[in-house]
């Protein structure tokens, strides 16, 4: 009995990262609330699991804040500037309604295809602002080439939180469970899942000789070649510490 409650027990140390993921999600959640800051809270909330999942904890409180502050800057501007291409790409799906028959599918189409590359972009950047350091057009262009360049993993990121909110929205009762759900843990619980496929996907385009020097994760190795053509497209990175 004694060993159960040992804090090296597994199921000490799963309830102890239940306990940070939830702490971690209050203050995300809490950081989202005045709307102009949501990049900055989403950014600092992958900086914080994805050193989880690479073994690089600190101080919940500390490392989220430490990360709030330090990419409050770009991530708020980029941000700004996602939020206002939303509401343009939404401005333009409605204006399809009052198009001719024969113009609006292929309006649609035109618009679900901006509507894609909209969102593998916001799926990608603000990790991706976490993980490197960059200014606003070349993270932006990064991100998009990333995602792109790693479809299945992308797939895989997106279909986390899309199943979880279909899930929710299954019913009455799942609604209720889901949104507890969504409001104790939600947030944090996506992005340390995720954390671990962005882990292997950033490890291609973090500097060739930090990577040789600290060990790919989970013993990762791309060929030199490969990566020499993923990273080809992409503007300088420099991996933050």
């Amino acid at each position: 009995m004694s060993g159960f409650f040992n804090m090296d027990s597994p199921v000490m140390r799963f309830l102890s990262r239940v306990c940070d993921l939830m702490i971690l999600n209050f203050m995300c959640l809490i950081c989202c609330i005045p709307i102009v800051t949501i990049g900055a809270s989403v950014t600092a909330l992958y900086s914080v699991t994805l050193k989880m999942v690479r073994g690089e904890e600190s101080y919940i409180f500390k490392g989220f804040f430490k990360a709030f502050k330090e990419n409050f800057k770009i991530s708020t501007i980029i941000w700004l500037i996602l939020a206002l291409l939303g509401l343009l790409i939404f401005a333009d799906y409605k204006a399809t309604q009052f198009l001719p028959d024969n113009m609006k599918n292929i309006f649609r189409i035109l618009v679900g295809v901006v509507i894609t590359f909209y969102l593998l972009l916001m799926t990608y950047v603000f990790p991706y602002v976490a993980r490197f350091e960059n200014n606003v057009k070349n993270t932006v262009k990064n991100a998009l080439l990333i995602s792109i360049l790693n479809l299945p993993q992308t797939i895989l990121v997106v279909c986390i939180p899309v199943g979880l909110v279909f899930i929710t929205m299954f019913n009455s009762t799942t609604l209720v469970y889901g949104s507890l759900f969504w409001f104790l843990i939600g947030l944090s619980f996506i992005a340390f899942c995720n954390s671990y496929i962005f882990r292997k996907v950033f490890a291609k385009y973090e500097p060739q000789e930090e990577t040789e020097e600290q060990g790919n994760p989970d013993d990762y190795t791309v060929p030199e070649d490969e990566l020499l053509d993923k990273q080809e497209p992409l503007e300088q990175i420099e991996e933050k510490k």
